[in-house]
């Protein structure tokens, strides 16, 4: 028997009373078995499940809430139905010694929650594993939702059909399978049906991402066209990619709140996305979002585009498309600050592919000088400024800080440079925003009154918190957050938010149905909530780099009686609100208190 690392459970899982189905389509048990254990109590429970007629499903039906369940599996055994005191892993190892009999199990991993017979993917192993109620790359069967749900799409949002070739499953990262794609637009006005049903168009697809492809079913995916299409007026361009959004617990604003932010502080580049619903091989797959490629390309990263394999000493200077990513092991720079335990630069190229020697000692050597232009005693010294585009960092910076994008500077992070000796290093485009407010699901591990490189995440920033210290990029934050405060891109983005929220309701509501235990089970209260935390944030970075003086609700650079009438205005809408200067005490609103604060600081003043 295959020995596996066994990890206590800290966490339970309560089952409620309803009816469980089991997809065999691709496990084939000859009799399924349902098995949930009880760690503590030492306590298993079988119970058998029955084929549903006419369907690869098994059944089970619990006629009360099971409680306090640690561990459960599916098993392929003709075991009756049975209380057994006995620790489910005692219970597993004796059935695997004595009788044989394969099964696929898991451990209850990092969640205390109810289960409602959401989806759940078993794993290849013989054997107790370590894994979370996702799914792993050996996935097998899986949940099927409890209720009479009949797999249609909402069509709400337009509708994209894929069908790989002989309805083969996307298994790979690296490589493409051939298949058709067509959209409907669902009648929706702003968008164009692409191709149809009997008339569809070619692609390749293959999978993509990291956590989210190894631990989900439903998967990330990236899509090749033969020809460049502009699917539902997306850039023009061969290269686009699907993504579920599945660890979005904020209501699917997570992103589209960052892209936001980003086309407001005008980026050369952001990524657009547009929500669909998907369908794979005639399966309704849920919400997912279009969106576009980051590469260099016109409408995309608008650079020139480096020849791969390149050796001219002059071509080789640009362009370039680098991501900094923790797993990537291409070029590496050790960090020069002095201290050997520091982690290394991973930079993986976009763009070119397929690089030289020449080409990797060159990018190698500019990562290199950078860094140790960075680790400088004197931070007044201007020399980091040859490498780095201080305006598109400044941006870049603030948008990460305003949502608290604890990963941004560790990985997903997009940089570019163009051709020539004298070209920087651009910051952007955004692109990963997982991390807000450090992943919150159950409610914020961040406290919105500290910079993101301060907080003990588990990641590691790059340069960030270093070149904070230099004068010159404290006075660009400043100047940066005025444009900030002054075109009222905070009122701006909760517009756009809410907007979202609409437009994707009706969508969420089935993908909820489709998968229970992903993104769309959020509760909700959580899209306010995520707004409220960006609010709060505003409000203490407001603090750290406002130009004005706290309380200059007016914005004539004095703080008096005019202030007091400004803000009552504004709480009355007979003026544009603007949160960021009211929200004096930092709450994420503007209220009584807010007045109060302001009277306190003008009578401090006088």
């Amino acid at each position: 028997m295959l020995s596996v690392l066994m990890v206590q459970a800290t966490f339970a899982l309560d089952f409620n009373a309803g009816t469980y189905y089991f997809d065999n389509s691709k496990v084939k048990f000859s009799s399924v078995r349902f098995v949930a254990g009880d760690t503590t109590s030492c306590s298993t429970i079988v119970f058998e499940m029955i084929p549903v007629d006419g369907k690869d499903w098994w059944e089970f039906t619990l006629s009360e809430k099971l409680s306090g369940i640690d561990h459960f599996t599916f098993i392929d055994s003709e075991l009756a139905a049975d209380t057994l005191m006995q620790t489910p892993k005692l219970f597993v190892d004796s059935l695997a010694g004595i009788m044989g009999d394969s099964f696929r199990s898991t451990i209850l991993y990092g969640f205390e929650r109810e289960v409602y017979g959401n989806h759940y993917d078993t794993n290849n192993y013989p054997s107790w594993v370590f894994c979370p109620l996702y799914n792993s790359p050996n996935t097998n069967g899986y949940w099927r939702p409890i209720d009479s749900y009949d797999g249609t799409p909402s069509g709400t949002v337009p509708i994209i059909h894929i069908n790989t070739q002989d309805s083969l499953d996307i298994s790979s990262k690296e490589d493409y399978i051939a298949g058709t794609f067509w959209l409907d637009n669902c009648g929706i006005e702003g968008y164009d049906t692409m191709a149809s049903e009997l008339e569809p168009l070619a692609l390749e697809i293959r999978g993509r991402g990291n956590y989210s492809w190894f631990y989900s079913y439903k998967k990330p995916y990236k899509i090749k066209f033969a020809k460049k299409q502009t699917p539902l007026g997306l850039s023009k361009s061969k290269h686009f990619v699907l993504m579920p959004k599945n660890l979005d617990y904020s209501g699917y604003l997570r992103n589209e709140t960052g892209f936001e932010l980003s086309r407001q502080l005008e980026m050369p580049f952001t990524t657009k996305e547009l929500p669909v619903e998907l369908i794979l091989n005639g399966e309704y797959m849920g919400l997912y979002f279009l969106c576009e490629h980051i590469r260099v390309e016109k409408g995309r990263v608008d650079i020139v585009e480096q020849n791969d394999n390149e050796t001219d000493p002059e071509m080789i200077t640009g362009g370039w498309l680098l991501e900094n990513r923790a797993v990537s092991n291409i070029i590496h720079s050790q960090y020069e600050n002095n201290d050997p335990t520091k982690a290394w630069l991973s930079f993986e190229p976009h763009s070119p592919e397929v690089f030289s020697a020449e080409q990797k000692n060159y990018i190698s050597s500019f990562i290199s000088k950078t860094d140790s232009c960075i680790y400088v005693q004197d931070k007044e010294d201007m020399g980091w400024e040859q490498y780095i585009d201080m305006n598109s960092l400044a941006r870049f910076y603030i948008i990460h800080e305003v949502v608290e994008n604890v990963e941004s500077f560790n990985g997903s992070l997009y940089m570019y440079k163009d051709r020539g000796d004298s070209t920087k290093l651009h910051f952007g485009p955004v692109w990963d925003f997982d991390s807000n407010f450090y992943n919150a699901k159950y409610g914020s591990l961040t406290t919105c009154d500290d910079f993101i490189y301060n907080y003990d995440s588990g990641f590691t920033s790059m340069w960030i918190e270093e070149i904070s210290k230099f004068s010159r990029f404290q006075q660009k934050l400043r100047e940066v957050w005025k444009e900030f405060k002054d075109k009222r891109i905070l009122e701006k983005t909760f517009a756009h938010a809410h907007d979202w929220r609409n437009l994707i309701e009706g969508a969420e509501q089935h993908d909820l149905k489709r998968w229970r235990t992903y993104a769309s089970s959020h509760t909700p209260s959580a899209p306010q909530e995520y707004l409220n935390m960006m609010a709060r944030k505003v409000a203490w970075l407001n603090k750290q780099w406002s130009t004005t003086p706290i309380g200059d609700v007016s914005g004539d650079g004095k703080v008096n009686v005019t202030d007091l009438t400004t803000m009552v205005n504004m709480m009355l809408g007979v003026v544009e609100m603007n949160q960021v200067v009211a929200d004096l005490n930092g709450d994420g609103k503007v209220n009584v208190s807010d007045l109060t604060a302001l009277i306190n600081i003008i009578l401090s003043i006088q």
